[in-house]
This record gives structure tokens, sequence and C-alpha cells, in this order.
């Protein structure tokens, strides 16, 4: 009896552990992986500053910039109707209140396509920013997750919007957060950086691309330009030729460049490559005016600067060449914002859960039937290996 109950014990047990052999080889791979059922809302609360006047865009002098509170909801959710096997589709919603009032009217919605293993973006027509039809290609990027298991040691390229390309991101610290342990990671660009808004977004924004004369004007007159009086001497003067030149000059377009920077820190659950908190987000924008066209008006009006009448008002113009030259791209607006202590207790719990789950499927599982069917195993050979029966003598 005791020879079956055995050889019963040791196929069980070997069985447990092939098991466990094709768990971790089969099951693991097919199981973790993006779930179709994705859905977390997250808040963030700060400070909008104005550096030009939101209805005319003409810079405010120093010291009077408009502040403004800022509230920003961020909506992520499955598209579980468009996922495979291999693609998840995760969308985003974006509604950002600036002063209370929405900015852009009902917010902005962006479409994701990731591997559903690794988390990154993979190439795929569904793919779009801020608006329908505005198809990007972000293969090779992160966002809105890092993948599972993320690591320390790694610096991840992080898609971002606003600039149409994905920006490194890079491990700071491993802390402590809510009873889990996050990884930090800091994205930084600066101005130097010359990181171009998309043409999408600057749409959105409802900033100008270009500018008249007559729309430069008051900033002129601000640096002490008297552009209507400069104007009428030079029509006095100037010869047919120059005056025909200066007009078709003044009629000119200057064209408008927007650049993006911002300072943004992060924490991750690195089980799940899930952010559960941004504590710090600080970016802004900045117009560069391409001041060619000026610079044909200048070349025009100084060639009479020895003129009696006219040269003497053309000093102050003398003076802004010299500026524009030197000229950095001027601030329009700044945001300083962080997730809402609310938001990101939840976040922590989602990603604490997916943790668990991860878990349960590479760990739990796996562990426990291959410790089970070792034991069994054991069992079955020291039961087998016990003492043999007696021989029987023949007389």
């Amino acid at each position: 009896m005791k020879g079956v109950t055995s050889k019963i014990l040791i196929g069980l047990g070997i069985v447990l552990i092939l098991l466990a052999i094709l768990w971790w080889a089969i099951a693991v791979n097919a199981l973790v992986k993006l779930p179709d059922d994705i859905e977390s809302k997250t808040m963030f609360e700060g400070e909008f500053t104005s550096y030009v006047d939101l209805a005319t865009q003409e810079p405010l002098p120093a010291g009077e910039e408009l502040k403004l509170p800022i509230t920003v909801e961020r909506t992520v959710t499955s598209v579980a109707e468009e996922y495979d096997s291999s693609k998840a589709v995760v969308k985003e919603v974006v509604i950002t209140k600036v002063g209370g009032l929405e900015n852009p009217p009902g917010g902005v919605e962006s479409i994701y396509v990731l591997d559903r293993k690794s988390s990154e973006n993979v190439d795929d027509d569904r793919a779009y920013d801020f608006v329908a039809g505005n198809s990007v290609k972000r293969q090779g990027n992160y966002y809105p997750l890092l993948p599972f298991d993320t690591s320390s040691d790694e610096k991840y390229p992080v898609w971002k919007g606003e600039v149409g390309e994905g920006i490194e991101a890079e491990f700071v610290e491993e802390v402590e957060l809510e009873g889990i342990t996050v990884y930090n990671f800091k994205g930084v660009t600066t101005l130097e950086d010359r990181r171009e808004v998309t043409e999408a977004y600057v749409e959105i924004l409802g900033l100008p691309t270009e500018l008249t004369f007559e729309e430069l004007k008051p900033q002129l007159v601000a640096m002490g330009i008297d552009v209507d009086g400069l104007v009428g001497l030079a029509t006095q003067v100037l010869s047919p030729e120059d005056l025909q030149a200066l007009n078709t000059a003044l009629q000119a377009s200057i064209p408008a460049t927007y650049y993006w920077t911002f300072d943004v820190e992060t924490s991750v659950e690195p089980k799940t490559g899930v952010p559960v908190n941004v504590f710090k987000d600080i970016e802004a924008v900045y117009m560069e005016m391409d001041t060619s066209g000026l610079m044909d008006i200048f070349t025009i009006l100084f060639k009479y600067s020895s003129d009696p009448a006219l040269g003497p008002a053309l000093a102050p113009l003398l003076e802004l060449q010299s500026e524009m030259g030197e000229a950095e791209p001027t601030k329009v607006f700044e945001y300083n914002i962080s997730q809402t202590e609310d938001t990101m207790k939840t976040a922590v719990q989602d990603a604490k859960d997916g943790a668990g789950q991860i878990n349960l499927v590479k760990v739990y599982i796996p562990w426990a039937m291959l410790i089970v069917g070792a034991l069994i195993l054991i069992i079955g050979l020291l039961i087998g290996g016990g003492q043999a029966p007696p021989q029987q003598v023949e007389e």
C-alpha cells in the first residue's frame, strides 16, 4: 500500500513543480499586461500667471502680471472595444480652468495606443494629441504609464504633447508614500533647449502665430517710440521708392514662434509603472518674434539718419534695433500646479491593488505550486524509501 501512495505523491509533486515552471513561462507572460478597465481621475491645483494682456497679448509691466487660480482635471480610461491581445487603447481628457473658466472650452482629448506588455507607445494611426485628426508618432515613448517593473537605473522618454516629442525622465530617489515604495522621476527642459510648441497646441491656446505692425505699435510706443510721428516725418523725407518699400514693410506680418519649458517631478509605483503623485509641475510658454521684417524698416529709415528733421527721431529706433538683436523670447504665461492629496491617495490605493494582482500572478501562485509540489514529492520519496518488507525463507 505504501508503494502505491508513494508513487501517487511523487507523481503529484512532479506535476505541481512542472505546472509552476509552465506558469512562469506561459501564464505570467499572458496575464501580466495592461488591463482593459483602466479608469483614473487626477486633480491638480495651483496658480496661473499671465505676463501678457489676455485680450490684446500685449506684455504687462513688471510687477503687474495677472495671477489667477488654476485647476486641472485629468481623466484616463480604457477604450476597451479597441483593445486586442497586444495593443491597449487609452483615452485621456484634460480639462483646465483658469480663474474658473475652462481654457480651452471643453478641454482637450488625446488617444494613446500602447503595447500591453511594455506600456510603450506604438506606431498606430489611431493615436492623436488634443483633437481628433492631429495624428502623432509616439513610438518608443512612454505615457501615461511607465513600464511594469520600472527601473531606477533607466532613463525613460516620456511623451510631451505640447512639444510633440519625448522628454527624458531621470530617477531622483526612492521614497515611501502612503505605505508603499515609490520612485521619484524628474523631467526638465529650459528655454535654452528651444522646445517649440506644436502648431496644434498653439491653436488650442488661441495664441497668434503672427503679428502685424499695427498690433505691435502699442509695444513700440511703450518703449518710447512715437510710431505715428516717425512715419509722418518719413513720408515727408523719403524718396518715392523708399516710401513704397517702407509701406510694403509696414504691411508685412511678423511671425511668432512659441517655446515650452517645464520642471516636473513625479512619484511612480515601480511594480505597475503607475504615476501616483505629481508633486511638482511648473510649466511656461515663451514667444519669440521673427524681427527680420522690422530690420527692413530700420534699414530704409536709417538711410535718412542725417536728415535734420528725421534723424533725431530715429535715435530711439536705433536703440531698439540693438535691443532686438540681443532680446530673449518673452514669457507669455506660467503655471505652477501639484496633485491634490485626495487623488494622490486614490492613485496609491489603485497602484497597491495593481501591484497585488501582479504579485499574485508572478509570485504567489507559482511559488505556492512549487513549494507544495516539492513537499509532496519529498513526502512521496520518504514513504517510498521506508524499510523493505522481510523476505520469506524457503524451507
